[in-house]
């Protein structure tokens, strides 16, 4: 981390500090930032001379003893944010302080792009100091060329985004989804749009597409869209298609407010909006079992809360999704209305302003400061260890950007006291965490030392749990892997004997290498069930009964003796195939594993996402066919029971089985080939609402079906193609996957790098 770069860094962890505090006093602005009384004293000398700080004159008011200090605040000149949206009903923009209080706001019906330099330029009048940021939120159908030309007549940087993802931001700030971290943001206007909130990030999908859900196939031979497909959502459930059909019976327009006003009293007005609730509803069914969002909020003119639409939506998640993932997805109706969006773009603005940037490293380098901190008694970290803290992360963050480095380039580089700089690597060469290394090339003069990162030596086993055994891989620290092994074994009723003797074999395999399970050994566990992010639980109503209601962790740990995680088995396989196998490099990544027990796992922004229960991926439980045959979990028409070994049995050579199929594929037999390539056309037409809703750049076909040829890649592949939203599909990539069977494993051990 250069000198510049270290300033910047404390400026803004500064900044924060007051801007969260209102008003503080250098004493207490040391004790929060974990700073030295010294270097708080230059930086708000130097932000006072810039306007960004104010100091007001000290007021005694009996708290403390003493002389009383004088008080510090955010200045005249330390700036705003300016946000603006464009939609059907035109342009709104407004302005505000780092504190968040709005200082301007306007509205214009025209939507062009006068209209909007004109309002964006009003608001950033208001702001007194620098504008640190404006955002820009288009609505469904509105002109990309918008944002470039904005840009270009203001001489800067525009963040531009979806209208529905700013809308979801605005209820993530002000709204109802405050405090939610999985959300699904649903928008019911001209056109149906969606943001989504995944792990608690904003999720924009590979190609700036995620969200198209007003695009997903409802119907393959019903009305053209406007995007050139048939049937898709918006042709059947937007507020123009929702009112058009209210006017037919009605002889006349109808407006939205006339609609809602006309649901409360009139049967065939409110069996339209919720004929249109439950078209949507079957739409988030497919998102609660593929996303899992704890929260979905709705909103537009047509949206009340405990009105036809809302309810039906319910309605619909209940019959379509998983009993546990209905019962742990709300459905809300939005709080902020039309604001929300421009509320939203607000507070996008507002967090990449340099006092937010301060919030989020003062969160990470002292997660434990409060008001209370503040306070000479307060408790948790003492001010000389925050100060560390952040002197540390200083020194490691300089380590991993520039590999080894002689300490008295650290010194030049962090800006920091040699004296603090030389106490604080001995401290990290104790923990393990730095280590004394060769510089490179000779160098004038005394030699200073060199330091780099430590590479972790320990070893990591990562434990797969088959259909038919268990596969153990163990790697080194860095994740180059030593060696592997498998075992046959049937699963039994008994779960938790499984995973006994899954831990029994991988010790097997480490005393059989020489290895016994130390402090550097950690483990992983990928298992064939949903797995709960945060308590490491199987689901007590897990359509695998053998694996519901324990925590496979906790049994392996008790064998073993170390700390075990574990992860479903298909997102683990994302994971890996992201990494080291065919989508390396891909950020969102779609998985899927193609066999009867297809499942699904999700890379979003280079993390494995796991849901808000860990139900993400859980594709093998889609509806195909209300009346189709019975699967495993006691619903009808689900995509497993469409891949089962009886569903092939025309084409199988005596009893119904599995290997027997892909077997006959393997060695020529074209009815069997065909169909492989038919249920690979069922699968991707079943996913197709995943792929439109998160974009990825990547969905990689795995499983057991994809052994004897490209049959069924080839069948995800056109009927992703022929079914996805355009945007989505126009640059998506589908690939076999490359890690075979090894990728459960693989992803485990991936897990814990």
């Amino acid at each position: 981390m250069s000198g510049r770069r270290v300033h910047q860094v404390r400026r803004d962890l500064l900044l924060a500090a007051v801007r969260e505090a209102g008003r503080s006093t250098r004493a207490d602005l040391a004790r929060r930032t974990g700073m030295a009384r010294m270097t708080v004293d230059n930086l708000v000398t130097e932000l006072l001379t810039a306007g960004l700080l104010a100091e007001a004159a000290a007021v005694a008011d009996g708290a403390r003893a003493g002389r009383p200090a004088r008080s510090i605040t955010l200045g005249p000149a330390a700036g705003g944010v300016v946000g603006a949206i464009v939609t059907t009903q035109g342009v709104r923009a407004a302005s505000a302080d780092l504190t968040g209080r709005i200082l301007a706001e306007h509205h214009l019906s025209g939507a062009d792009l006068d209209s909007l330099a004109l309002l964006v330029a009003e608001c950033a009048t208001a702001v007194e100091g620098p504008a640190w940021s404006i955002v820009l939120g288009l609505g469904a159908g509105r002109d990309p060329a918008l944002a470039a030309g904005l840009q270009q007549r203001l001489g800067r940087r525009v963040i531009v985004r979806t209208a529905a993802e700013l809308s979801l931001l605005g209820e993530v700030g002000y709204g109802i989804a405050a405090g939610h971290t999985d959300v699904c943001y649903l928008r019911v206007g001209s056109g149906i749009t969606c943001g989504l909130l995944l792990g608690g990030v904003l999720h924009h999908g590979a190609h700036g597409a995620a969200g198209r859900i007003g695009h997903v196939q409802m119907d393959e031979i019903g009305p053209l869209c406007r995007c050139g497909n048939r049937g898709c959502l918006d042709t059947i459930a937007s507020a123009p298609a929702i009112l058009a059909a209210l006017a037919a019976p009605l002889g006349e327009p109808v407006t939205a407010a006339r609609a809602v006003e006309l649901s409360r009293t009139d049967e065939a007005t409110e069996r339209i909006l919720a004929d249109a609730g439950r078209m949507i509803g079957r739409v988030v069914a497919d998102v609660a079992n593929t996303v899992n969002p704890a929260l979905v909020v709705m909103d537009g003119p047509l949206i009340e809360a405990g009105g036809p639409i809302v309810a039906a939506v319910g309605e619909s998640l209940r019959r379509y999704a998983q009993p546990e993932v209905a019962a742990g997805t709300t459905i809300r109706a939005g709080t902020l209305g039309d604001r929300a969006g421009l509320l939203g773009a607000l507070f996008a603005g507002l967090r990449a302003t340099p006092a937010a940037r301060g919030g989020r490293t003062l969160a990470r380098v002292s997660p434990a400061v409060t008001t209370a901190d503040a306070a000479p008694s307060g408790g948790g970290r003492s001010p000389g260890d925050r100060e560390r803290a952040v002197r540390q992360d200083i020194l490691v963050e300089t380590l991993r950007a520039a590999g080894r480095t002689t300490r008295s380039d650290l010194v030049k580089r962090t800006r920091l006291p040699r004296a603090a700089v030389a106490a604080l690597l001995d401290g990290l060469v104790r923990d393990g965490v730095v280590e004394r290394c060769t510089a490179d090339g000779p160098r004038a003069g005394r030699p200073s030392p060199c330091f780099r990162l430590v590479t972790p030596g320990e070893l990591l086993v990562g434990v797969a749990i088959e259909g038919e055994g268990i596969r153990v891989i163990a790697a080194g620290g860095t994740g180059e892997v030593r060696w592997s092994g498998f075992r046959s074994l049937p699963l039994s009723m008994d779960g938790r004997a499984v995973m006994r003797a899954a831990a029994g074999f991988a010790r097997e395999l480490l005393d059989g290498h020489g290895e016994r399970p130390g402090p550097g050994t950690r483990f992983a566990v990928s298992m064939p069930a949903p797995v709960h992010p945060v308590t490491g639980h199987l689901s007590s109503r897990s359509v695998l009964t053998m694996f519901a209601g324990f925590s496979p962790a906790e049994e392996i740990a008790a064998v073993l003796g170390r700390p075990v995680v574990a992860a479903n088995n298909a997102q683990l396989a994302a994971l890996a195939e992201s990494r080291r196998g065919a989508a390396r490099g891909a950020r969102d990544v779609l998985y899927l594993s193609c066999d009867q027990f297809t499942g699904a796992g999700l890379v979003a922004g280079g993390r494995p996402h796991a849901g808000a229960i860990g139900y993400a991926g859980e594709v093998g439980h889609l509806n195909v066919r209300e009346v189709g045959p019975l699967c495993l979990c006691g619903k009808r028409g689900c995509l497993s029971a469409f891949l089962s070994p009886g569903y092939f049995a025309a084409v199988s050579d005596g009893p119904p089985d599995e290997g027997r199929l892909l077997a006959r594929a393997a060695s020529g037999d074209r009815p069997a080939q065909r169909a492989l390539l038919d249920a690979g056309r069922l699968i991707g037409r079943t996913v197709s609402p995943l792929v439109s809703v998160f974009d990825p750049a990547v969905v990689i076909v795995g499983g057991r079906f994809t052994e004897p040829g490209g049959f069924v890649v080839d069948g995800v592949r056109e009927s992703l193609q022929r079914h996805c939203a355009p945007a989505a599909a126009a640059a998506l990539t589908v690939v076999p996957a490359a890690l075979g069977r090894d990728a459960e494993a693989l992803g485990a051990i991936e897990s814990l790098l």
